[in-house]
């Protein structure tokens, strides 16, 4: 009982571990798109805001998306 245990600990770690790294591969991703924002020179602030919101649509179909994935999986 005690081996499983430690089994168990062992891979409760190595799930936290990778679902670290996807986190931060994840946030990368968006800081990315957020940054091409950031350095595109706008004349106006209208096309800003167009840009932000194509940024923000992208990203509700991402999460609509994968809480879909979620619900079907459970």
């Amino acid at each position: 009982m005690e081996m499983n245990e430690k089994l168990m600990r062992e891979l409760k770690k190595k799930l936290e571990i990778e679902m670290e790294k996807k986190e931060i591969e994840i946030i990368e991703h968006w800081r990315k798109e957020l940054e091409m924002i950031y350095r595109k020179r706008y004349e106006n602030l209208g096309s800003m805001q167009i840009d932000i919101k194509g940024l923000m649509e992208r990203m509700a179909n991402r999460v609509s998306m994968l809480a879909r994935m979620v619900k079907e999986g459970a």
